[in-house]
């Protein structure tokens, strides 16, 4: 894999890490269901700070399987993303093929 695929995965993989650690902080404040939380978006480009508007429920959908991510819409590089899902707020893709995939599934904070 040459190295900038290698840092696109690595980036989606960071912002998965600084999501997980929204839902572990708002899970530990009691009263803070809301219907709609907001992440970061999850894409390859490291310099990325666009919110997303998740539900819990959507959050949980796409972490469900280790090598989807939430980003922001039209956010994808088709180079190492499938877009999976798109609404109006966000979109899923999925690692697809080779060492983006491996990695994503190897960092998978839910294990």
């Amino acid at each position: 894999m040459s190295s900038w695929l290698e840092q696109e995965a690595i980036n989606e993989t960071t912002f998965r890490e600084m999501n997980e650690w929204t839902v572990e902080a708002n899970d530990a404040r009691p009263g803070m269901h809301r219907h709609m939380d907001v992440y970061l978006c999850e894409c390859s480009d490291s310099r990325c700070t666009d919110p997303i508007s998740l539900t819990r429920l959507e959050y949980e959908a796409v972490r469900a399987v280790p090598v989807r991510f939430a980003i922001a819409l039209d956010h994808e590089n088709p180079e190492i993303d499938r877009v999976i899902f798109e609404s109006k707020r966000f979109a899923t893709v999925e690692k697809f093929y080779g060492a983006p995939k491996k990695l994503a599934w190897s960092t998978n904070p839910r294990r």
